[in-house]
């Protein structure tokens, strides 16, 4: 079937295309239908949508499938049906409880990359996973097959970490990052954008610097100042681990092989040969008991020897926000503000962490330099500067951090002291001002567990671009409260 090209800006998240419902139905094509598009010598498997909006002879393109195929308004494609690929059949076998082989596991993230499969078999596929009792096998079988279907950046002997999340803040990256790369050795950081929280490392940096960076790129960055902070979307880096992600994600479900194999494969194709693992531990995390904490960070390093790699954890205090600020520009400011003053300014409790995560990278790779002492002489800073402008620093001045003009100051009516700090209350209320969309909104914390609490004192203060966001931020605050105050009276 030849069909004429009508390109519609629109990004559907995956190759699909409309066709003509009732030209469609005469060639035995129906709706959620796998068909090979092809163009000269490029082809493209897209998934079918119908519409008797489309004039017959024509087909809709979204952005996906037109860049492809480098194809253009009016330009004729080939439109064939195609049956569904082989990894189907895997999934099916997944679904029935049986261990893939390497080759079928290969085979499902490969098509996962090449969009060949539907959302409703990646969705199949992640069940399955979640259902089934966990497989070592399996999940170096996945990680090794989402490294391979992607770029690799070869980087010798590096360093890196990773935070498996949960924890409000915890901005640990960008203050790690310089530490170890002051100290002269090379840590290739790639980060994420947030997907269910205020805020991701990538979300952050991007208030300081540019963090779009091809491979080759990154490889230069790296050499030429040890580190990077670059958002790994920007990258071809186990793209099938988002895919994995998005679906994981509507489903509000986390297996521990893709877990696993989501950390792992991006830290595999950076070329790190040692990775420190951070695992926040708390009731409101994803991991919120010591023995289930103890056998991640266990698999964690079991899945790294068979990747060639060290892997070292941390089992950190999850239990309230890392930092004051939560949302891009707000974490963007307690970074700088412990970067430009060597530590003496900015949240105790994220330089504490930061430091004592750069000295277990330092003392396994036998640095004679310890993080406090990079940190407090400014070479931290002076590196941190270093990175962020070869990337395209737009500032490295806390002064210079622009906060949403609107805000509402949240006191507490009571005296005490914090007793706890709901983690889930903050997220929700910082993703209701905006953020991270909205890179100068958010919430700022006054108070930590243990603090004493007079009445009239301030708890949190809001941010937002609007009046509408702010006073629906204001609202969840009087819902949920994120202070659980005692009295001081109690011991």
């Amino acid at each position: 079937m030849e069909a004429k090209v009508k390109t519609v800006d629109i990004r559907a998240g995956k190759p699909v295309v409309i066709l003509n419902k009732r030209e469609a139905g005469e060639r035995s094509i129906f709706l959620g239908d796998r068909v090979c598009i092809k163009y000269e010598d490029r082809e493209e498997m897209s998934i079918v949508d119908l519409s008797s909006g489309v004039p017959r002879g024509n087909v809709f393109l979204f952005d996906e499938t037109t860049e492809c195929l480098d194809v253009k308004e009016g330009d004729v494609v080939n439109i064939e049906p195609t049956i569904k690929p082989d990894s189907v059949d895997y999934i099916k076998k997944k679904i029935g409880g049986e261990e893939l082989s390497r080759e079928e596991t290969y085979s499902i993230v490969q098509d996962a990359v090449k969009s060949r499969l539907t959302d409703p078999e990646l969705m199949a596929y992640t069940t399955a996973i979640q259902m089934s009792e966990f497989s070592m096998k399996e999940a170096e079988h996945l990680t090794k097959a989402m490294v391979e279907t992607g770029e690799e950046i070869n980087i010798e002997g590096a360093l890196d970490k990773h935070c498996i999340g949960g924890v409000p803040g915890n901005r640990t990256t960008p203050i790690v990052v310089s530490i170890i790369a002051a100290a002269g050795y090379k840590i290739p950081k790639t980060s994420s954008r947030a997907i269910t929280s205020p805020a991701g490392t990538a979300d952050t940096m991007e208030v300081i610097t540019n963090v779009k960076h091809g491979a080759s790129e990154v490889e230069s960055i790296v050499r030429k100042t040890n580190g990077c902070f670059t958002w790994g979307g920007s990258l071809n880096l186990a793209p099938a681990d988002d895919e994995f992600i998005r679906v994981r994600d509507s489903l509000n479900i986390d297996p521990l092989e893709q877990l696993l194999s989501s950390v792992l494969a991006k830290k595999k194709a950076v070329g790190a040969e040692t990775v420190l693992i951070d695992i926040p531990m708390g009731e409101e995390t994803k991991v919120t008991e010591h023995e289930e904490a103890d056998k991640l960070s266990r698999y964690f390093k079991e899945l790294g020897r068979k990747l060639d790699m060290e892997v070292l954890t941390i089992i950190s205090d999850g239990s309230q926000p890392v930092g004051n600020g939560i949302g891009p520009a707000l974490e963007a400011r307690d970074i700088l503000e412990i970067l430009e003053t060597g530590g003496k300014k900015g949240p105790v409790d994220l330089r504490e962490k930061c430091i004592k995560m750069a000295d277990i990278l330092l003392q396994k790779v036998g640095s004679e330099k310890g993080a406090e002492d990079i940190l407090e002489s400014g070479e931290a800073y002076e590196k941190f500067k270093d990175i962020t402008k070869v990337q395209g620093a737009r500032t490295t001045s806390s002064e210079d951090i622009e906060l949403s003009k609107k805000k509402h100051v949240v006191k507490s009516d009571t005296r005490g002291r914090i007793k706890e700090i709901k983690n889930s209350a903050v997220n929700k209320i910082a993703k209701s001002t905006g953020c991270p969309k909205e890179k100068g909104s958010g919430i700022y914390l006054h108070k930590k567990v243990g603090d004493p609490v007079d009445e009239g004192d301030e708890l949190l203060t809001i941010y937002s671009e609007t009046d509408k966001r702010l006073q629906k931020a204001v609202e969840l605050a009087e819902k949920n409260k994120v202070f659980v105050l005692k009295s001081l009276l109690s011991k």
